[in-house]
């Protein structure tokens, strides 16, 4: 299986998990209090929604039957699985050494306990974080998309060996069933930022949706330059300036930027497409994995050495650190850390097991007679 590279949906999913960093930095910067600072885990949206679309484009005529699904999923674990067990090994070495180092001493939080407890360990080992099974968060919050995804995977799955993936004619229910899912979340939740409650709804319907452009996309569309470009200077007015639940209209423009930069043609896919903006695609996951264990070890460094106050914030513990200036200085520290410990788990952990999962997938492909390669990251 020959697949292509999507080099500006790569590229604008890099600057997707940049805008993550933004909406998850624990001090007040100058940015803090900005709308789209308030609005960037929409970018956790339009992941969903280009996974949907990669994966039906290297994979909606290569599921068939049973073994077509273990040749699947084997590449897909090996894809998400490493990283995301090395990062709770490093966050369960913290605790560890939070343990050593408060022994026989009282402790605001005792280690293992609260976000870091053993019972949600046990659900962020199986991936199960985004299925609600537990009222909260915990260890490496972000990994509740990935673990919703895995569900998606099992559907789309379903849906392939079922033959429901290659009829066009299912575009127009999927649309209208993963916006009107959408809709409700906004309905109830009075925000899109759904995770343990309407999580996995929300991912289904963005991955949905994705697989609906594959569905649709016709061979050559002239006007793709233009629509991604209205598309991102649309979206990005939506960031700005919506509040709550207001901004489910950035769902059909993250729809038309996935469905127009597909071709890589246009000012904004070639500015995508630099080597800079490449950097940050193939890093994505990295980046929204790593990011937040690194602000978790900035903020235990400045409790403890720097002795900084703090209080309880919608997104954990917010540091009282004084002037946005400071924040802002910090906040670039964060960024700098994370884009090396990225390159480094990217290298180190990402790519080896992504190889070695594709070994496998070959291996189970080859008793059958078949062909498999390796797709896009999703």
């Amino acid at each position: 299986m020959v697949s292509k590279r999507y080099l500006a949906l790569d590229g604008l999913r890099g600057v997707a998990a940049l805008a993550v960093i933004f909406y998850h930095a624990p001090w007040t910067t100058h940015f803090s209090n900005l709308e789209a600072t308030r609005n960037a885990y929409l970018a956790v949206d339009f992941f969903f929604i280009l996974s949907g679309f990669v994966i039906a484009a290297n994979y909606a005529r290569n599921i068939a039957d049973g073994r077509d699904l273990r040749v699947f999923l084997t590449k897909r674990f090996f894809r998400l699985y490493p990283l995301h067990f090395a990062i709770l090994a490093a966050l369960v070495g913290l605790e560890i050494l939070k343990w050593a180092a408060q022994s026989g001493r009282a402790s605001d939080v005792a280690p293992f306990t609260g976000p870091n407890s053993l019972s949600l360990l046990f659900e962020n080992l199986l991936m199960l974080q985004g299925l609600g099974l537990e009222s909260r968060l915990g260890w490496n919050p972000p990994a509740w998309s990935v673990g919703a995804e895995c569900v998606a995977y099992l559907l789309f799955a379903a849906a392939a060996i079922a033959g429901q993936v290659r009829r066009s004619a299912s575009v127009v229910a999927i649309c209208v069933l993963s916006l009107g899912a959408y809709l409700l979340i906004a309905l109830f939740q009075k925000t899109l930022d759904a995770t343990f409650i309407f999580g996995l709804v929300r991912c289904v319907a963005g991955f949905s949706l994705g697989v609906a452009v594959w569905l649709y996309s016709p061979a050559a569309w002239r006007a793709a330059p233009l629509v991604a470009t209205v598309a991102a200077l649309l979206a990005l007015t939506v960031a700005a300036l919506a509040p709550g639940g207001e901004t489910v209209a950035i769902i059909p423009l993250f729809v038309a930027l996935t469905a127009s930069l597909q071709y890589d043609r246009g000012l904004l896919a070639e500015r995508l497409s630099t080597p800079a903006i490449q950097f940050l695609g193939r890093a994505s996951y990295s980046i929204y994995l790593t990011h937040m264990p690194i602000f978790y070890i900035f903020t235990i460094v400045l409790k403890r050495v720097g002795h900084v106050p703090f209080h309880a914030g919608a997104h954990g513990q917010i540091l009282d650190i004084g002037s946005p200036w400071t924040g802002d200085l910090l906040f670039a520290g964060v960024v700098g850390v994370t884009l090396m410990t990225s390159w480094a788990t990217y290298r180190l952990i990402e790519e080896p097991g992504r190889r070695f999962g594709a070994r496998i997938a070959q291996s189970l492909a080859s008793r059958t007679g078949r062909q498999t390669g390796i797709e896009q990251s999703a």
